[in-house]
């Protein structure tokens, strides 16, 4: 993790400006520290690019900063090429990150196997992450044999294994595997477990065990909005997908249009399905 210290004065400002939602004033100045040798210029400036959607354009500022050895950005440029559906520069550039020391992106790596359906390579991957002591890796894991390999048992002992309070979000993993076993007071429980541990994206799968296992729309909303007080990623897309099943495709269409004005690609996606003429603006 970089330290205020650590940001020179071009870099501070314009990350400052990010942080005040001023992206399109913070780019020039993240550019210019850039050229002024800044270290840590590349990666807010990928950031910026990436918030306002512009993932091209942060793709080649992270080729141009890993070509200059800035081998800590690696895995963002995994991440940013994985969105881009640029499968071998991703997998590249995990690999990249990996053989220069970045734990954090063996789970990204281990994610992106997952997505390609190349199951093995990424139990092996996740595996390493565990070691490791990645906090989402296990589950990640547990989902794999949960989602793609319908094996619930091996999901249930894996999750069982892992289940840490260090680690909360082994509670949401073992949580949906019991909600698909459909032991729901169960589940509800390690769900709310979850929450009282403030693991990622808690809220996000409490709501849609509440919306599809207890049909309680108007529980499910209340998470789906609380997901949303906490910043928790992605909750624009799930809160989105919600408002559209319900029939509320103006309000979707605007959190949608937020989310994806803030670099969401599913929710850019979805808004397209939904909304193909652009009606819809983000009021950021």
């Amino acid at each position: 993790m970089t330290s205020n210290e650590d940001i020179r004065p071009l870099t501070a400002q314009g990350a400052a400006l990010r942080v005040e939602d001023r992206h399109e004033e913070a780019v020039p100045i993240l550019r210019a520290a850039i050229a002024a040798g800044e270290p840590e210029a590349d990666r807010i400036l990928a950031l910026t690019l990436k918030e306002i959607n512009d993932l091209e354009g942060a793709k080649q500022v992270l080729v141009e900063a890993v070509a200059k050895g800035q081998t800590h950005v690696a895995g963002l440029l995994g991440d940013i090429a994985d969105d881009l559906e640029d499968d071998e520069l991703a997998e590249s550039s995990y690999r990249q990150a990996i053989d220069a020391g970045d734990d954090d992106a063996l789970n990204d790596y281990g994610v992106f196997l997952r997505r390609r359906e190349r199951y093995d390579e990424a139990i092996e991957v996740l595996q390493r992450a565990i070691v490791k002591g990645d906090s989402l890796a296990a589950t990640n894991l547990v989902s794999l044999y949960f989602h793609d390999l319908d094996d619930l048992d091996k999901a249930e002992q894996l999750a069982l294994r892992y289940l840490n309070d260090g680690h909360p979000s082994t509670y949401v993993a073992l949580a949906n595997v019991y909600a698909e076993q459909d032991r729901l007071d169960e589940a509800e429980n390690h769900f709310r477990k979850a929450i009282d541990l403030e693991a990622p994206l808690a809220h996000q799968n409490y709501a849609v065990f509440l919306w599809e296992k207890r049909g309680d729309l108007v529980g499910a909303e209340r998470e789906f909005l609380l997901a949303q007080d906490n910043d928790e990623p992605g909750w624009g897309y799930q809160l989105g997908s919600f408002l559209v099943e319900q029939g509320r495709r103006g309000e979707a269409q605007e959190i949608l249009a937020w989310a994806a004005s803030w670099g969401d690609v599913d929710a850019a996606e979805l808004l397209e399905e939904i909304d193909p003429d652009g009606e819809a603006k983000a009021d950021r």
